[in-house]
């Protein structure tokens, strides 16, 4: 590393040798052609080392052409022109170690917007590869279905087409689902304001759990959410969309009939809920992945991929938090937080 970076100083003490060892020989003849050499030294250390490597280039080009090439020879003596000489040195050597600058700023941002746009492309082709595979298989099922019902000669009983029926159906709404999903987290990702309202905390948190029970089926639920609670400021559409993924969440990777515990309360002027499951847990080195998009920690085939990142994106639309923590039933907790739900700084925010 140190290597690398002295690298220029020596290319500057080599231009400037280069330059006297070929102006030497041409010397007095043409007694103009040292310091045009030794100028040239100096843009050329300029140029691949910037300001230091370009003034260490003037500083040892004047005093070779003041020692070597002025009059007399091997006497140091400063005159007007080794003086308009040196001028030109220093001013060639901040012209071009500004340019030498400007040019490493410029490959700087190239690089990195090459960088910004090879991850981009990667993330995109990613996220089509696994967009691709969660539209195809349920077209495939429902392709597959349907040709086995408009299959000519093929004696299905009534069973059999009501399973088939199903099976269109639930693949459908799985479709439905999927884009449901991707609209929303395209409008999240584009940016809302939060329309803050005064509501009821546990009213909408036990619409939410109401809404999602098909999803939780026989799991026993614990719901903790006092009625006795003040009324708060929250975008109650944002807080529903964070909360109803987080419950279907739970519903798709938990097993079933583990309990599920939600509790709701404000604290230091926020609101703050608390979904718990006796799930397998999620480990803590995965806890930020699963918010990212079309992120699964196992290839189940269940759900989007975009739930959580859905929940996040809600939460923080309106200035909130959603993270993991160690749940006391055993598997997850997901916390749901908004500030300011109680004071005055979330009046204007729409």
């Amino acid at each position: 590393m140190l290597g690398r970076s002295l690298l220029p100083y020596g290319v500057a003490l080599a231009a400037v040798a280069v330059a006297s060892a070929l102006a030497l020989p041409l010397y007095p003849q043409g007694d103009e052609l040292p310091a045009l050499f030794l100028l040239a030294a100096v843009a050329v250390s300029g140029f691949f080392g910037g300001y230091g490597p370009a003034l260490l280039a003037t500083a040892t080009g004047f005093v070779i052409l003041d020692f070597f090439f002025g009059a007399p020879p091997f006497v140091f003596q400063l005159d007007l022109g080794t003086l308009l000489d040196l001028g030109a040195f220093l001013l060639v050597a901040l012209l071009v170690g500004s340019l030498n600058a400007r040019l490493r700023v410029a490959r700087g941002r190239a690089l990195g917007a090459r960088e910004d746009a090879e991850t981009a492309l990667r993330a995109r082709d990613e996220a089509l590869a696994i967009v691709s595979h969660d539209l195809r298989t349920p077209l495939t099922a429902i392709k597959t279905s349907v040709s086995t019902l408009r299959k000519p000669g093929a004696p299905l009983t009534d069973n059999t087409r009501l399973e088939l029926l199903g099976t269109i159906e639930a693949e459908a709404d799985r479709l439905v689902h999927f884009v449901s999903d991707a609209l929303a987290i395209s409008r999240l990702e584009a940016g809302i304001a939060p329309d803050r309202q005064w509501n009821a905390l546990g009213e909408i948190v036990s619409a939410v759990l109401d809404r999602c029970g098909p999803v939780l089926g026989e799991r026993p639920v614990t719901f903790d959410v006092p009625d006795t609670l003040p009324l708060v400021r929250f975008d109650a559409g944002l807080f529903d969309q964070a909360l109803s993924n987080i419950i279907e969440n739970v519903g798709v990777h938990t097993p079933p009939g583990t309990p599920v515990s939600i509790i709701g309360r404000i604290e230091g002027g926020g609101v703050r809920v608390e979904v718990s499951d006796a799930g397998p847990g999620i480990p803590l080195t995965e806890r930020s992945r699963v918010f990212a998009k079309f992120e699964r920690l196992a290839d189940s085939g269940f759900g989007t991929g975009l739930g959580l990142a859905i929940a996040r994106a809600a939460a923080e639309a309106q200035g909130g938090q959603l993270h993991i923590e160690d749940s006391p039933l055993g598997g997850a907790r997901f916390i749901l937080a908004v500030p300011n739900a109680l004071g005055m700084e979330g009046i204007d925010a729409r």
